[in-house]
């Protein structure tokens, strides 16, 4: 009961305090002159960092990008498959080397 009171009083300063509210002036034409800014605005551009990299170059270098990780992936996986051979000779004693030689 007691916040009903609370707020039918909080109700009433907020309608007093609306009806202090004075008009303000104006001055002439005041609107028009803001729409005609508001009509003027200009669109500034927003400087990039890199502007020659446009859409051409960044598209050139993700391709070279992919191609030099495509290179790099097949040169590794030559080398590896390389040394995985190696490794399974030498397992089973299918190499020979320097020191293993029967030509020394």
């Amino acid at each position: 009961m007691n916040d009903k009171k609370i707020t039918s009083q909080f109700v009433d300063e907020l309608i007093d305090s609306i009806s202090a509210v004075e008009p303000v002036d104006v001055p002439p034409f005041f609107k028009d002159k803001v729409l005609q800014k508001l009509g003027r605005h200009e669109v500034n551009e927003v400087s990039s960092i890199v502007p020659w990299f446009t859409p051409r170059y960044q598209l050139a270098a993700l391709l070279l990008f992919i191609f030099l990780n495509a290179a790099v992936l097949y040169y590794y996986s030559n080398s590896r498959q390389q040394q995985e051979l190696e490794t399974f000779a030498d397992s089973y004693g299918l190499s020979l080397s320097q020191q293993e030689s029967l030509l020394n």
